[in-house]
């Protein structure tokens, strides 16, 4: 008698020959009498024939006796009751697999091995198919057939067809093309081998198109992978699974639990914990309009002084008009050439005119107090090896004034010296550090005694005062460097 199963077994698989436990047990009890009764010379040799078939006749009759039989239900060849009617579990099975069929879009099938085999049963043995359901609606779990992504034979999430890596592609490309600041795209391509290969897996681990094209765009989210990869072990919607029964009940069936989540994953979670991606390679025309810088033209003077200059003929930038092919990976820029380039406005060039006469030697050799009405040496703040000039100490606002004539070399503002000026009086320099303000400008020829600046505060500085210094001439006549010329203390020029 063949045994009935509901599912296709797996290929190379074979049901196994069982014979029914409660019929050989009895045919063994019976037997064993016959053979006692004909040793003990109850029944003679001649008549043992014609008992042991009469015997067999009596069982085989029992045996096809329909009282007497049902169906032993097991689930992956593991036995867990019986039942008296094959189709009513197969009808069960059916409706339970076309409701989740319904609920994932998608034709599934249980993934649990359900067989039933016709057996003899004896007086003791229950009948138990509202367990039996029970217990199928416990362990069964579904799989579907399906498409593993692969990129250079890395698998990386399971689709239900084709069309939907066509539709992924697409969805690729346009996101790495939308165009922006009226880029030109001329070539969007998937770089890799992307390919399809047939799978079994969870329902709920198929991806739709929009799912992988979210994970491909930031496959360096590892939240985002985690996500995804959640729906291996997810369950489907326990409402949707529970039925008033047509199995002989008007009771409501429990809701359906179903199985082992490991079961359900299909030995496909390695799918979702590697890193494989698709990159998608885009050449895209970009034209921008740059600008090109004037040249400057100089020009020479000698009726002008060394430290003199002025703009004749201000420059004005050109334009050209660019167009460069870019080409990225996943959207970032890996290789920018020029394709091609227009002036649209050529730059003027500008013309200076540069002084190039020495200046003259104006000082006198005698300074004047730098300070309009005294002022002190700060305490601790005279000349030194560290402190190249004095501080005097006076309120904020007073004149400074020239220590003698000259030329002013420099007018403008330091990071620690504050507003300052630089005089050139030939064999000589003066500084004059931390003023509020600046009177005189580059180039401005100074008479001694003329206001030059009032005390003040600026750059590093503790308080409102002056720092003068004195400096000798190295020769050069210019200033190039702040420590060019060498410091001299300042009070060996006035008159005590």
């Amino acid at each position: 008698m063949k045994p009935r199963s509901i599912l296709f077994l797996p290929a190379g698989k074979k049901l196994k020959n069982k014979t029914p436990t409660a019929f050989k047990s009895t045919l063994k009890r019976l037997f064993d009498k016959l053979t006692v009764c004909f040793r003990v010379r109850i029944i003679r040799p001649s008549h043992f024939l014609f008992f042991s078939s009469l015997t067999l006749i009596m069982l085989l009759g029992l045996y096809h006796y329909p009282g007497n039989y049902a169906y032993l239900v097991l689930l992956d060849d593991r036995e867990i009751g019986f039942v008296s009617d094959a189709e009513e579990v197969e009808v069960f099975v059916a409706d339970i697999t076309d409701r989740c069929s319904e609920l994932y879009g998608m034709r599934v099938q249980p993934e649990i091995e359900i067989d039933l085999i016709k057996v003899f049963i004896g007086p003791a043995e229950q009948l138990e198919p509202d367990i039996i359901r029970d217990l199928i609606r416990q362990q069964i779990t579904f799989v579907t057939d399906a498409k593993m992504i692969t990129v250079d034979d890395v698998p990386l999430v399971p689709v239900t067809s084709e069309e939907v890596l066509d539709e992924v592609i697409d969805h690729l490309e346009a996101f790495y093309t939308n165009e922006i600041n009226g880029s030109k795209y001329l070539e969007a391509s998937v770089v890799g081998d992307v390919d399809l290969e047939a799978c079994s897996v969870s329902p709920k681990s198929i991806f739709t198109a929009e799912e992988v094209v979210s994970l491909l765009v930031d496959n360096d989210n590892n939240e985002e992978q985690a996500f995804y990869a959640s729906f291996v072990s997810e369950q489907p919607d326990q409402s949707l699974l529970s039925s008033t029964s047509s199995y002989g009940s008007d009771q409501q069936d429990p809701q359906l639990s179903v199985g082992d989540p490991e079961k359900q994953s299909s030995g496909n979670e390695e799918t979702f914990t590697n890193n494989a991606g698709v990159n998608v390679k885009t050449v895209e025309e970009v034209t921008v309009t740059d600008v090109i810088p004037f040249t400057v033209e100089i020009v020479y003077d000698d009726d002008m002084w060394l430290i003199q200059e002025e703009i004749t003929s201000p420059g004005q930038e050109g334009k050209k008009e660019v167009i460069y092919h870019i080409t990225r990976e996943n959207g970032v820029e890996v290789e920018r050439t020029k394709f091609s380039e227009k002036i649209l406005e050529e730059p003027v060039t500008q013309i200076e005119t540069h002084g190039t006469a020495q200046l003259p030697s104006k000082g006198t050799g005698q300074f004047i107090w730098p300070v309009e009405g005294g002022g002190e040496i700060t305490p601790g703040r005279g000349f030194s090896s560290w402190h190249t000039g004095i501080d005097i100490d006076t309120d904020r606002g007073i004149n400074v004034l020239a220590a003698d004539c000259g030329v002013v070399w420099f007018s403008g503002y330091g990071g620690a010296q504050g507003n300052y000026l630089v005089l050139y009086h030939g064999a000589y320099w003066t500084l004059y550090l931390h003023n509020s303000v600046n009177h005189v400008s580059k180039g401005d020829r100074v008479a001694q005694g003329d206001v030059i600046a009032e005390v003040g505060s600026t750059g590093r500085s503790t308080g409102p005062h002056l720092h003068f210094e004195v400096r000798r001439d190295d020769g050069s006549g210019e200033w190039r460097a702040y420590y060019q010329h060498k410091p001299i203390d300042p009070l060996q020029f006035f008159e005590p």
